[in-house]
């Protein structure tokens, strides 16, 4: 089936299209609404995959995958509640799916109770025969509770089982380089990380000379801005593993702050017209849409709701019109850590350039010259956050930072890895725990393996990062 083929080639975009196509043709087939679904949670569409899914499970009533994907659109959608009731119907039927199993412990960790997947799992009980699913639900459990020889043993099942697919495999690869990233095996480490990214689909580099011409400043001049004012939105730029997830969560611990976590929908208005199509209807459209998902999303309580989708250096243009009050962070890490880390994290069928050094650098170069060009051309408020310079000063830079956004400050945001919120980026456990410094020139250890991160990085091999990152009223 082309769709089919479509998805395993990690083309998102025809697989959508052609899955569409083919539930138009066969309306009742639930087959083809789980499928749909599953692209649609993965594409950024979460509550069409919810009514999808939904349809499914009704074809489908004792159906466990079914049910796993539909808790997935919930999470994606931000219902924590449905997507927990979605899983235990799944287990319900199937008391050792492994999918459901892994994505009950997945969650239990990401909202930081370990505590909680710890029960999960001995409720589970013995299950003869696990599948790999089960097994890398045990290995992360033992991986958070620093137990490395069990999780070792865990992952070690998965790569010697010839039955196991090969997608388990790289996520078992992944896992192992984490471990012995831990044991300060780092040698190690960098192998499984290199095998875990080698089994992946490479993907493309931004290009930001086309970004520039699409969005020039005669382009620009020609946009009108919204005529809807609203103060609330905050938009955080920044490459993966940049402290986008940190920032994140320091903002919506303030009592009047929120977030919508990574919502797709400013990118999909971008590629809905071409930037000299927008006029002030369109333009003024798109405001009423995004802010109706941030009430949605966000409730009437925020006075600051954070969005950090990703691929935001491509959207800032889109955004200065449509949203003329919103406020930018923009996450810098050093070049080589924040690479580095993203190399080392399984995103799945997301962030593609990461599974390659020498793209990492480009796609960092390629988000500096974004950054730099809007911050020359667009007049919004920008505040330039530094992870280094966050970590040395905690509290400095968080009163800095609450400062630009125009609300008091509050304790609580120092606090943010006290929350028991659901954390649903590869971040997750990072947030967990006070601002620590450990993953500072972490590259260090991996120097004599990233010759080709470092060439492709160029002028930022170095790890030049900004002059500083403190906001003042006067700044």
């Amino acid at each position: 089936m082309q769709a089919k083929s479509a998805l395993d080639r990690e083309n998102l975009g025809s697989a959508l299209v052609l899955y569409r196509k083919a539930l138009s043709m066969d309306k009742n087939n639930p087959r083809l609404m789980l499928r749909l679904g599953q692209v649609l949670v993965v594409t950024g569409f979460p509550d069409e995959a919810v009514e999808v899914l939904k349809k499914a499970a009704k074809k489908r009533a004792n159906h466990p995958e079914t049910m796993v994907v539909l808790a997935q659109a919930h999470l994606a959608a931000g219902d924590i509640p449905a997507m927990h009731a979605a899983l235990e119907r799944a287990l319900l039927q199937d008391p050792g799916h492994g999918a459901a199993i892994m994505a009950m412990v997945k969650s239990h960790i990401d909202s930081g109770s370990v505590e909680l997947a710890v029960e999960f799992l001995d409720r589970v009980g013995e299950i003869h025969n696990p599948d790999a699913l089960v097994l890398m639900a045990r290995g992360k459990v033992a991986r958070e509770l620093k137990e490395f020889d069990q999780a070792i043993k865990n992952f070690e099942l998965i790569l010697e089982n010839p039955d196991f697919v090969e997608r388990f495999k790289r996520s078992a690869r992944f896992e192992m380089g984490a471990v012995h990233d831990s044991l300060q095996d780092f040698d190690r480490a960098f192998e499984f990380y290199v095998q875990a990214n080698g089994g992946h689909i490479h993907g493309n580099v931004a290009h930001p000379e086309s970004i520039q011409s699409a969005w020039s400043g005669e382009v620009l001049d020609g946009i009108p801005r919204s005529t809807i004012r609203d103060e609330r939105p905050v938009i955080i730029a920044g490459m993966p593993r940049s402290g986008t997830t940190l920032t994140e969560q320091i903002i919506n611990a303030h009592p009047l702050g929120g977030t919508v976590g990574e919502c797709p929908l400013l990118m999909q208005m971008v590629s809905r017209t071409l930037a000299t199509n927008l006029d002030q209807e369109r333009i003024d459209a798109y405001a009423e849409e995004y802010l109706g998902e941030l009430d949605r999303q966000a409730g009437e309580v925020p006075q600051r709701v954070v969005d950090k989708h990703m691929g935001t250096e491509k959207s800032l243009g889109l955004i200065s019109r449509v949203l003329p009050e919103v406020r930018v962070i923009h996450a810098l890490r050093d070049p080589r850590d924040c690479c580095l880390s993203a190399f080392f994290q399984n995103f799945g069928t997301n962030v593609q350039f990461s599974r390659d050094l020498t793209q990492l650098g480009e796609q960092y170069v390629a988000h500096r010259t974004m950054m730099e060009y809007w911050m020359e051309t667009l007049d919004i408020p920008v505040f330039t956050n530094v992870y280094e310079e966050f970590v040395s000063d905690a509290e400095l830079h968080t009163r800095s930072m609450i400062g630009f956004l125009g609300l008091e400050f509050d304790d609580s945001c120092l606090k943010f890895h006290e929350s028991k919120e659901h954390v649903h980026t590869a971040s997750a456990t990072q947030v967990r725990k006070p601002v620590y410094q450990s993953r500072r020139q972490r590259w260090k250890n991996y120097e004599g393996h990233i010759g080709a991160l470092l060439e492709a990085l160029g002028p930022y091999a170095d790890g030049v990062l900004a002059e500083q990152s403190v906001w003042s009223p006067e700044s």
